[in-house]
Formats: C-alpha cells, structure tokens, sequence
C-alpha cells in the first residue's frame, strides 16, 4: 500500500472517530509500527493531524462530554436520520431482546424506544447506554471492550467483545454501515468492527440496517458484506432508483420514510 493511500485510510478513520492508536492503525492499514509511526510524523508535519502518546487524534477533536451528548448540527442528513431512527422504533415489540450499533442513527433511535415495556438491550455503544440508563422499562447490557472514541459515540471493542457476543442470540438487531455501493455491497470504514458485525449478520433472527442517502453510492475501506445479505433496510426516498430495482429483485425487505 502507498503511503498516500495509509494516510488517506488515517484521516478518514480520524475524521469519523477523533482518535485511534498506533497499534490499531498497524491494523487498519496492515503497515507495521515503523511505518505507521513515519507516516504520522509526517501528517503532524503537514498539519494534518495531532500525535498523542501511543496513537493520533483529529486536529480538531470532541469532547468526552461532546461525545456523550453528541452536537446534531452540521449534519445535512440529520433529518433523515431522525426519521429512520423512528420508523426503525416501530419494528421494537415488548419483551424483544436487541442490539443496537454505534452511530448517529443508533443513538437517535434510543430516544424513540424509551416507551417501550420489558425490551433487552445489548450494545457496544456508550451512547445509548447514557441515553437509556435511567428507563426502568429497559434492561441494558453493555458488551466490555477497548474504548473507540467516534465522531458521535463512544465505543467499547475488542476480541473480548466478540467472546461475550457468542453466548449472546438477539430477536432483532439495528446498526448501520459507512458506504453503500450497488458493485461491492456494504462497507465499513473501521475494520476493527467486522468481527463483531459479522457475528451480528450470522446469529440474529431480524436484522435491519439503518442508512441515510448520504450512505449510497460510497464505498469505504473494508467489505463487511453484499447488499443481499442484510434482510431490511430502513432509508428513505431519496436513495438512487437503481438500488430500489437491486432490493426488490433480491426480495429484500425495504422501509422508506
């Protein structure tokens, strides 16, 4: 890999999710730590980024407390995301034991299951935790892990997260992807997450992704599956006619709002 393309890789992550450590850009990239400490030496040169003892954040990072209560603005696509997030609500029945992902989308859609009775939740997602902690009505399970700090959520992830998920069997699950592309299926920016939705696409009665326009026709760094693999989708209108042809083809089930 060209050093122009690690560095593309960097700050793509780094954008998305304000830090990352040098160890886990050895393993989102497939450099090794020399290398990987000369690549960041350089973008710190370049201005490009800020190097921090064992890793490197965004020039201009959020917050814990930023993070915890994410900022909704600068967002064209908030108010998609705020009607996915609904419409997936309604998928939620009594006594349904769920997972739900990191992201806008994930945290928006715990605020519209506050009302529900007797619902499980399993996440990795600090943020929902910190949205539905205080709801008698929902029992929540936070899955143990190294923390990722993202551009709107805090995540706990590791190899002990996928250890715990194999004991684990969900009614329903809810999450979202980095880029839709009609060639090469769905996409995830951080590969450190294949594991576990890999796990998630294999051992859940429902699963649906939830995904704005602003995911189609994008393609990021790592293939998490095709587009017929995941069962629904929850969008909206304004996504390409073409995928609406795709979907309807392979009999896979789409939610516009």
């Amino acid at each position: 890999m060209l050093a122009s393309e690690r560095e593309k890789i960097i700050l793509e992550y780094l954008t998305s999710h304000e830090i990352a450590t040098t160890k886990f850009l050895c393993e989102l990239t497939g450099a090794s730590i020399a290398t990987i400490r000369r690549d960041l030496n350089f973008m710190e040169k370049q201005g490009l980024l800020k190097k921090t003892h064992g890793g490197a954040q965004s020039i201009a990072p959020k917050s814990y407390h930023g993070c915890l209560s994410p900022s909704l603005d600068f967002d064209p696509y908030l108010k998609s995301k705020e009607l996915i997030a609904k419409k997936a609500s309604e998928f939620i029945s009594t006594g349904d034991i769920i997972f739900i992902g990191a992201g806008m989308t994930c945290n928006l859609l715990c605020k519209y299951i506050s009302e529900k009775e007797n619902i499980t939740v399993v996440t990795t997602n600090v943020t929902a935790v910190m949205e539905l902690v205080t709801n008698p009505n929902i029992s929540i399970l936070l899955l143990g892990g190294n923390i990722h700090l993202g551009k709107n959520h805090i995540e706990t992830l590791d190899e002990y997260t996928i250890q715990a998920l194999d004991k684990l069997y969900f009614d329903k699950v809810f999450f979202t992807v980095d880029g839709i592309d009609l060639n090469t299926g769905y996409s995830i920016i951080s590969r450190a997450q294949l594991p576990l939705y890999n796990h998630l696409i294999t051992n859940s009665k429902l699963i649906y992704l939830l995904a704005d326009e602003g995911k189609f026709d994008k393609r990021t760094f790592t293939h998490l599956c095709n587009l017929d693999e995941i069962p629904n989708l929850i969008t909206n209108s304004q996504i390409p006619t073409d995928y609406f042809s795709y979907y309807k083809e392979h009999e896979i089930g789409i939610f516009t709002v």
